[in-house]
């Protein structure tokens, strides 16, 4: 099947209680433990280990937006154009090795889940279509609206990106 990643069988000892509870989690989560668990190794491959590695810090959503919602528009403008300059290049190269799209695509997809929004992303032969709902307000839209634009254009990319007051739809055309 083309796709389909081989996988590999191995045991770890676990304490009983972690199993337990992964095993709630799991039947929550409507998965099988299994599948809980390739997730979370998944999880600190591909993000947690390396983001930490890189300076991400988790943060509050209601602090976060206590703290972008207090700057002016001009303000989150300026931030999020500086911020898109050098917070792309190194989060690139920590978790990817790489910066192009799709270590741009790695990332954005990880940084989304893992701060609980809703990602959605499609492909055609137009481009790429990404809509994040996040919930945190319109100037966290404007922020991440001039942030996503300017890196991508960063990377060469033509983008468009429109808002609501919670979410964004990224749109990068195919070259």
């Amino acid at each position: 099947m083309v796709g389909k990643r081989v996988k590999k069988t191995t045991s770890f000892r676990l304490d009983p209680q972690i199993i337990e509870r992964l095993s709630e989690a799991a039947r929550e989560d409507k998965i099988t433990l299994n599948a809980l668990v390739d997730q979370i190794f998944d999880n600190y491959v591909h993000w947690d280990r390396r983001s930490a590695m890189s300076g991400w810090i988790l943060v509050k959503k209601d602090a976060m937006k206590l703290l972008i919602d207090s700057l002016s528009e001009n303000t989150l403008k300026r931030l999020a154009a500086r911020s898109a300059k050098t917070v792309m290049r190194d989060t690139l190269l920590s978790i990817s090795g790489k910066i192009d799209l799709e270590s741009w695509l790695l990332v954005t997809k990880h940084r989304s889940v893992k701060s609980n929004f809703a990602y959605q992303e499609s492909r055609s032969a137009d481009g790429i279509k990404i809509i994040i709902t996040h919930g945190l307000g319109p100037k966290w839209s404007l922020f991440h609206k001039i942030y996503y634009m300017q890196m991508l254009r960063d990377l060469g990319r033509k983008t468009s990106v429109d808002s609501t007051a919670n979410s964004l739809v990224i749109e990068i055309k195919s070259r």
